[in-house]
């Protein structure tokens, strides 16, 4: 993992996470309690006598909220990853992709959503801020408050996102309480355009 991973964000290391609740894409997946963890899969149980077991690969985490680890994985979904034993390898590697995080094979990122967080603390900033998942800004566009195009998100701080224009010919450091809202798709930021000037990083 690079110190830029490491200085970003939040994290725990998955060795903390045993015990913990996992579920999918929201509250009804429900994948039970994480009993082990793989090098590239955690190991969950769910149910009281015949238990399933679910080998979920760790490129799908998330995020850790204090109380539960959050997967991409749908109701449909996870049934493909009900074994008795580890799957293949390839099984476990085709879920990684581009956009997979560097460190996900050590660690998740903490999201601050009001539970107490076991081991590394979550900043409890966010709480006080329009967006309480940050990570989900990642790449995806930023506009200023008069409509104008600023660029891309391409990296998180613990006060700040770094947004880069198309070709990368401006860069700019933004603090998140500039942020007005996020409708899933784009950042809306509180200033104008001309008023962004100020957190250029280069021209």
């Amino acid at each position: 993992m690079s110190d830029s991973d490491r200085n970003a964000l939040d994290f725990v290391d998955w060795n903390e996470l045993k015990g913990k609740e996992a579920r999918g894409v929201d509250k009804s997946v429900d994948l039970g309690e994480i009993h082990g963890i793989g090098r590239t899969y955690v190991v969950t149980k769910k149910g009281l006598v015949d238990k399933d077991k679910f080998y979920i690969p760790k490129a799908l985490a998330e995020k850790y909220d204090g109380k539960t680890v959050w997967f991409n994985v749908t109701d449909d979904l996870k049934n493909e990853f009900i074994h008795e034993n580890p799957p293949a390898e390839e099984e476990i590697a085709k879920y990684r992709t581009a956009d997979s995080p560097t460190y996900i094979n050590d660690r998740v990122v903490v999201v601050s959503e009001g539970q107490p967080v076991v081991g590394e603390m979550a900043s409890t900033r966010t709480e006080e801020l329009p967006i309480a998942d940050w990570t989900r800004i990642l790449h995806k566009n930023v506009r200023s408050m008069d409509g104008e195009p600023v660029g891309n998100v391409v990296a998180l701080y613990p006060d700040t996102f770094h947004v880069e224009s198309q070709g990368s010919q401006m860069a700019y450091d933004i603090p998140k309480n500039e942020v007005e809202g996020f409708n899933g798709a784009e950042v809306r930021l509180k200033a104008p355009i001309t008023d962004l000037e100020r957190y250029v990083t280069r021209d």
